[in-house]
C-alpha cells in the first residue's frame, strides 16, 4: 500500500499505509521516585530493524512544518514532552510560594554513543508542536527558543562528541561550559551542546496558539549530512506542585 500521511481536521496527524510500520524510537519511562524519563534514539542515518523493514529517517537539515514529521525533526510520534501552560512559579507572595499549576523542571539531559558518529558537523534537539489552521494545520517548533535553532533541549552538539561507541556527554545546566563528556580514554571533559531549558523551570510556551498546547514531540534538526551514527537521548524532568496530567 502507498505510504501517506495528513493532518485531519481535528488537527491530528494520521499516518496509513506504510507510514504507519516505521521502527519506534523513544518512549516515556518508568522510574521511581519524583523523577520522570523520556528516552528517545536519534539515528543520524536512515535506521531500520530488519534488512527489509521500514526506515526512521535521519534528521532533515532545516525544519519544515508543512510536509511530513519527518520533515519536521519528528522521529518518535509516541514519546510527547509536557509543556509549561503557566508561567513558572520562582518568587513568593506575601512570602508564600503559590504553586497554582503544575510546574516543569528539566533536571538532566544525556546523549549516549551507541553507534559513532561520521560526517555532519552536530545536531540540535528542540521540540515541536500542533499549529491549528483552517483548512490545514501544521508543525510548529515551540517558543521560547524556536525559530531556526529550536534547541530547548539540546544545542549544536558536535560529531567530535560523539564519534566514538561508549561516549556519554551530560548537562544539568543550559550554560555552555558546563555539560560534561565521559569515555574510557576522555573523563570528565566539558563539551558544549547545553539546551536552553535544561536545569530551569520550564518557561511559560509563547506560541500564538489558543489553547496553548500541553504537549510537544521532540525534534532533531542535523546540520551537515552524517554517513553514520546512533546516539540515545535521555532526558529527566521533575513535575511539581498540583499535578493534572
Amino acid at each position: 500500500m502507498v505510504a501517506g500521511q495528513w493532518y485531519n481536521q481535528d488537527g491530528l496527524y494520521l499516518q496509513y499505509g506504510t507510514q504507519k510500520a516505521v521502527p519506534e524510537v523513544g518512549g516515556d519511562y518508568l522510574v521511581y521516585g519524583e523523577t520522570r524519563e523520556i528516552e528517545q534514539l536519534i539515528p543520524l542515518v536512515p535506521y531500520q530493524l530488519t534488512a527489509s523493514g521500514q526506515q526512521v529517517p535521519a534528521p532533515p537539515t532545516t525544519f519544515s512544518g508543512t510536509g511530513t514529521a519527518a520533515a519536521a525533526g519528528i522521529q518518535s510520534l509516541t514519546t510527547l514532552v509536557p509543556l509549561q501552560n503557566t508561567a513558572p512559579v520562582v518568587t513568593t507572595t506575601s512570602g508564600v510560594l503559590v504553586l497554582t499549576a503544575p510546574q516543569i523542571f528539566i533536571e538532566q539531559v544525556d546523549i549516549e554513543t551507541l553507534v559513532g558518529a561520521a560526517g555532519g558537523t552536530s545536531i540540535t534537539v528542540g521540540l515541536v508542536t500542533t499549529s491549528p489552521g483552517t483548512p490545514n494545520s501544521s508543525f510548529v517548533q515551540v517558543t521560547p527558543n524556536g525559530g531556526t535553532a529550536g534547541d530547548q533541549i539540546v544545542k549544536a552538539f558536535l560529531t567530535t562528541s560523539m564519534a566514538s561507541p561508549g561516549q556519554r556527554s551530560t548537562f544539568t545546566s543550559n550554560t555552555q561550559t558546563t555539560g560534561f563528556t565521559w569515555n574510557a580514554a576522555d573523563i570528565g571533559t566539558p563539551v558544549a551542546g547545553n539546551g536552553s531549558w535544561v536545569g530551569i523551570n520550564m518557561p511559560l510556551v509563547t506560541n500564538s496558539i489558543t489553547p496553548l498546547p500541553q504537549s510537544a514531540w521532540l525534534s532533531t534538526i542535523a546540520s551537515g549530512t552524517f554517513t553514520n551514527g546512533l546516539v540515545k537521548l535521555r532526558m529527566r524532568y521533575t513535575v511539581y506542585g498540583t499535578i493534572n496530567f
